[in-house]
């Protein structure tokens, strides 16, 4: 059980607030939108009909919505680090499809994707309302623990 805790602990490490938050929330908008325009050129582009095209695009799609949301953030931005990561490196995946993205900003966009990855979602985010830390309160009323052996006594 405690295992679990610290690693849960080390995916989720904090979810700023105030300005930091709100600076996060831009970084999200930044890689949702660009994985999702990237995922529509993929799927209404010249390759279209390729099954490869719909997988990309369709794991594209998923993966911009979760990052946009702030759902399964570092797992979604990884997923995105290494797509973008592909596009910089390989020529062959920069398409007709795709050509508003150079290899520049496929790269800076990878950059920013590991950033989440290693910064989190923030508090305005489905993963922190979902995983967020809980305050937890104790009341102060003392309550008695009446023991039924020495209740069933006292009754008979």
């Amino acid at each position: 059980m405690c295992l679990r805790r610290h690693r849960l602990q080390r995916l989720f490490s904090s979810f700023p607030e105030g300005w930091p938050g709100i600076g996060l929330i831009f970084l999200r908008l930044t890689v949702a939108v660009n994985a999702i325009i990237c995922a529509i050129d993929a799927l209404v582009g010249p390759n279209s009909h390729a099954i490869s095209a719909w997988a990309v695009g369709s794991l594209a799609i998923a993966v911009g919505a979760a990052i946009f949301v702030g759902f399964l953030t570092p797992a979604a931005s990884a997923a995105a680090t290494v797509g973008y990561l592909m596009t910089g490196v390989s020529p062959s995946l920069m398409t007709e499809a795709n050509n508003h993205i150079s290899a520049l900003t496929a790269f800076n966009l990878a950059a920013i994707s590991a950033a989440l990855v290693l910064l989190g979602p923030g508090a305005f985010s489905l993963d922190a309302r979902l995983f967020g830390r809980r305050e937890i309160i104790i009341p102060e009323g003392r309550v008695q623990l009446v023991d039924d052996s020495q209740k069933n006594s006292t009754l008979h």
